[in-house]
Parts: structure tokens; sequence; C-alpha cells
């Protein structure tokens, strides 16, 4: 009896421990566009590497094995097949089900799968709408597909019902089995944990190579996803590098609030002191979903409203998701490695806001988007910023509801270019209209082709649909007061091979057009998405000082930068310097500093430092 449980203990181990190793190829296959001269043998260094974690997981699964095997040497054999079955069956569809996911969505997230996708599947017609209707079809197929052979292997070779019934055993032989069991149960802590230190198994310990997909490659999908459950998402101590007065003076110096003139200041020398025909225009904020600079060419109405406004062609992004993006818009607070605040509304309750900031001015408020406003909390944020006001899916016949995020742009931005010209007309009220675009997300299923790349595609018609929003708002008696503003949510890994490392993949569309723009100017400096609202506030003399990381573009403090994060790293770029920092491993990946004096290394630790100590105390008063 004893030897069969053994024999079926080893077996079970190593088909779990198979399934998760043979996820690594699978991995550098599906994402090899991402992957740079990897060879033969950086496959087997891979799967190597990546034992660790795979055994640990395969660990986790054989403790509830164990206690069934434990258990089984006092019950029936019918009823050790049966519980069996049912994990077998359970740990490959969590198993599969995550394996796919993550690779089908890691080209354009640029991570695996951790407990932000559980934030998605609130909301799964949202998480769905991320690939085209066939790839689901597909993944469904190749989920069935592959359930089965694995299924098949272990009913025919994990399984092969030849263990010795436990009714013809004596009390003796089911003692010594139960104990014996137990303990290799008990034993099974130590591939868990991956020591006997104090230091306990995590995704570091699989890092081996300078090539960060390598490292990326060897990591356990499912145990990264547990792993991050027990994260703090706004753990100060994980990004403490230094003192907190010297990543405060550090910071400082970046944002030049040693100098001589004010933060809200005007330099004029190479811009004059208003670039506005007006301190009160009527602001249409437009949010673009996934608008690359990398993509510009596909946007031949925003190039032609550039040449006629004021173009800021080095604009970067701070994070990499909408609900980042946007909180950096309005508020001008930079992204995080491992934290959205928009899904934590008492923390971002507690931001400043482009709408709190302009309803003190006298302002209308209005928000526009043809998807969830319940998608990662959004309401709360946009109700906190003064947006009482919105129009979301849920405003439109389901008719118009004809994307998989919701109504098109073809949709959206008439209906909202018609509202706002109206009560142009009808009250004496300035307004701030910010819309929020969608059709540029994946599937990037749009009702036009013009572009034979499906994402270039989506962009061009979005533009066009801009541009026709942009001509009907020039027939309005209030074109010469209207700012439209223009800047990008997020950049997109476009083309396809730019890594989260990479900074251009954080390059977007930023500009400002419209009448109220007294003449066109190109403003070269290197700056951040963050940096947008307080430049726009200077321009109206309206205050700034709580955008504590954020510029004024076209003031005398212009140092120029960006700062950017993802998924546990973060970058950030000078005019003379980039460095990308993994924070997992507490590496950098990415430097291109040659001067110590300059230390941007640090620099960038201190900044990534100094957001995650101002959230730690954005507590509830």
């Amino acid at each position: 009896m004893l030897r069969k449980r053994l024999i079926l203990f080893i077996r079970y181990y190593l088909y779990w421990l198979l399934f998760f190793v043979l996820q690594k190829p699978v991995f550098m296959v599906w994402q090899r566009r991402l992957m740079e001269e990897v060879s033969v043998a950086d496959y087997f260094r891979v799967m190597g590497h990546a034992l660790p974690l795979d055994l640990s997981v395969a660990g986790y699964v054989m403790l509830v094995m164990g206690l069934i095997l434990v258990v089984s040497c006092w019950v029936p054999q019918r009823a050790t097949r049966i519980a069996t079955d049912v994990l077998t069956a359970i740990m490959l569809f969590a198993g599969l089900w995550v394996m796919l996911g993550d690779n089908g969505t890691f080209s354009a997230w640029g991570y695996h799968w951790d407990k932000s996708v559980f934030v998605f599947l609130r909301s799964p017609v949202e998480a769905l709408a991320s690939a085209p209707t066939w790839v689901w079809i597909a993944g469904g197929a190749g989920f069935a597909v592959l359930f089965g052979l694995w299924w098949k292997v272990y009913r025919l070779w994990v399984w092969q019902g030849a263990e010795k019934p436990v009714e013809k055993a004596s009390i003796r032989e089911r003692g010594i089995g139960t104990g014996v069991l137990l303990l290799l149960t008990g034993a099974l802590i130590l591939p868990i944990r991956g020591s006997v230190t104090v230091s306990t198994m995590n995704t570091g310990r699989v890092y081996f190579s300078d090539n960060q997909m390598l490292n990326i490659a060897a990591i356990n999908p499912l145990f990264n996803i547990v792993e991050s459950l027990g994260e703090n998402t706004f753990d100060v101590a994980k990004y403490t590098y230094m003192s907190s007065d010297e990543a405060a003076r550090l910071v400082d110096e970046l944002f030049e609030k040693d100098a001589h003139h004010s933060s809200d200041s005007f330099e004029t020398d190479t811009l004059p002191h208003y670039v506005l025909r007006t301190k009160r225009p009527h602001i249409v904020l437009f949010i673009l979903e996934s608008f690359s600079q990398n993509a510009w060419e596909a946007m031949p109405c925003l190039r032609s409203l550039s040449k006629e406004g004021i173009w800021f062609s080095h604009t970067y992004a701070g994070s990499y998701r909408t609900d980042r993006g946007v909180v950096e818009v309005m508020s001008g607070f930079p992204g995080q490695p491992t934290s959205s605040l928009m899904t934590v509304p008492y923390k971002s309750e507690r931001l400043p806001n482009i709408g709190k900031s302009l309803k003190a001015a006298g302002y209308d408020l209005h928000f526009y988007y043809g998807g969830d406003e319940d998608f990662t909390n959004m309401r709360s944020y946009l109700i906190s910023g003064g947006f009482d006001k919105r129009v979301s899916d849920r405003d439109f016949p389901l008719s118009d509801r004809m994307s998989k995020w919701g109504v098109p742009d073809h949709i959206l931005l008439p209906m909202a270019q018609k509202e706002i010209a109206a009560r142009y007309e009808q009250d004496t009220l300035t307004h701030l209209d910010v819309i929020l675009t969608l059709s540029s997300h994946e599937p990037f299923e749009v009702p036009m082709h013009r572009q034979e790349h499906p994402y270039l595609n989506s962009i061009a018609y979005t533009d066009s649909c801009i541009g026709a929003f942009a001509d009907s708002m020039r027939l309005s008696a209030e074109w010469d007061n209207t700012l439209l503003a223009f800047v990008a949510d997020h950049g997109y890994p476009y083309p396809e091979d730019l890594p989260v490392t990479n900074p251009e993949r954080y390059r977007i569309v930023s500009l400002w057009a419209g009448g109220a723009v007294a003449f066109p100017q190109e403003v070269t400096m290197l700056c951040s998405q963050a940096d947008i609202v307080p430049t726009l506030l200077s321009q109206m003399e309206l205050p700034t000082s709580d955008y504590v990381f954020a510029k004024n573009l076209l003031g005398t403090q212009r140092t120029p930068f960006a700062f950017f994060a993802f998924n546990d790293g973060f970058g950030l770029l000078t005019e003379r310097d980039t460095v990308v920092i993994d924070a997992k491993a507490d590496k950098t990946v990415v430097s291109s500093s040659t001067s110590e004096e300059r230390n941007t290394e640090r620099t960038a630790r201190a900044m990534v430092q100094r957001i995650m100590e101002t959230i730690d105390n954005m507590n509830l008063q």
C-alpha cells in the first residue's frame, strides 16, 4: 500500500513540475518578437533557472495531494480517486487559463499577470475586449485541446489504478503509511520556501541574465499572481532607497524648487508671456487612448492641428494603462510601479485635479466616455474631481454600443461636439469638457480601413473623428475662445518589439490647438504628461502649488526630464541620461549615464521613493 502511494506522490509532483517547466518555451516562442538574440541554449537556461519557482508552485499543489494521500490510507480507493480528479481538474483549469491569458496580454501589457488582473475581471466585458473575438475562440479551442492532452497524461501515467485497496491493508500498514506520507508532505516546505533560512521564495530568485526578457520568461505566472496578492500595493519600504530628507532634496533639485523664481512664473526668452489669447478659454481636453508618438504618421488631422497650435513634441507618459494615465494627466501625479491610485478612492480623492482647480475658478465641468465609467473605479475619481456631469456607455442606446469597449469614437465625439457647441450658445459659463476616447484600444476593431496594421488603422480612425470634431467646432461662435488640448493616456508597443524598459514605448502625442491659441509653436523640451495641466493653469494664472510632481513647461523652471513607471520598475529620462531600473531585482537594466556628478540613477530612485511616501501619507482625515 505505501509503495504505491509513494509512487503516486512522486509521479504527481513530476506531472505538475513538467506542466510548469514546459510553459517556459511556450512563452518564449509566443513572445519571440520581444526576444532578442535568443539561442537554443537560452531555452534550456530559462527552464533551468526557472526550476525554483516551478518546484515551489508544484509543492503547493502537492500539499493538497499529500493530505489526500494521507486520508487515502483510511478511506476506500474510489473516494481517493474522485478527490484527486477534482484537484487535477481545478489546477489544470487555473494553470491553462493563466498560461494562455498571460501570454495573450503580455505583448500589450509588458508584464506577467498579477493581482491587477482581478480588477479587470470585475468588468469581464471590458477585460474580454482586449482581444478580437477570433483570439478568444482560438484560445478557447486551444484551452480545450491542452486540457484534454494533459488530462490524458494524468490518467494514463500518474494514476494507473493499481494501488492496493485500503480494505486489504492492516491497521499497522495504514499507520505506517499515514506517518510516512505526513512526513513527506511536511517536507514540501523546502521546495515551497526555497531555503531553510529566513529568506523565502520570490520571483527575483529566478533572475539570471542581463537580457531582461529571459528573466521574465523564467517567472512562473501562477506564482507571480499569488506573490502579488501578498504585496502591499503602496509599500513604501519596498521603494525606500535613502533617507526621506535625501530623497526630498534630490527631487527638489529636479524640479528646481530652490530657484529664484516661483513655480508659476513665466519665461520670455524662447516663449512669450502668454501663448493663449485669453486667460479663461473654453477647454476641451482629449485624453487619447494609446496615441503613441511612434504612430504620428497615422494622424494627419492631429499633424495638421499641431502646425497651427502648440505641439509638445517630446512628451512621455508616466505609466502604461488608462487608469494610471488619466490620473497623471488630470491630477499631474506620476505613475507608480505596482499601484493604481484610481482604484483606491480614499486616496485618489486626496489628489489635485484639473476639475477641482477649474471648478474653483467658475468652470462648468463635463466628462465624456463611451465605455463603462465603473471600470477601475473611474466614477469615484471623477466625482471627487468635481465631474458630476458625466456621459458614459449607459447614456447611449444598445445599438450604439458597437465595439467591445462600448460606444465607438465616431458616435461619441459628434454627440459631445453638439452638446458643447449648444452650451456655448445657450449660457455664459466657461466650460471644461474632458473626452476620453476608446476606439484605439485593443482589439482595434474600427469601422474604417486605411492602414494595414490594425493598431495604426485604429489610430487613423480616431484621428479622423478628431478632425471632424475640430472642423465642426470651427463653426462655433466661441471658436476663438476655445482650446483643444490633446494628450495620450499612455503609449503602445509599436513597433511590436518595444519592451517595457524602452523609453520610446512611453513617448506620446501632446498638443494644444483651437482658436484660443495665439500662434503656432513647437515645444521640444523633454517633459511628462503630468506637466500639461500645471502648464495650462499657469497660463490662466491659477494656482499650481498642489501639483507637486509636475512643472510649468512655459515657465522659468524647466529642467527637461520625464519619469515613467511600469510593472515593478521605473525610469528617468534627462537631456543627457536615460536610466531604467527593475525594482523587483533592484537592478539597473538600462543606463546611458556617463557622469557620476549627475547621478541620474539615484535621482530616479529618489523620485519613486517620494511618490510612494506621498501616497502613504494620503490618509483619511
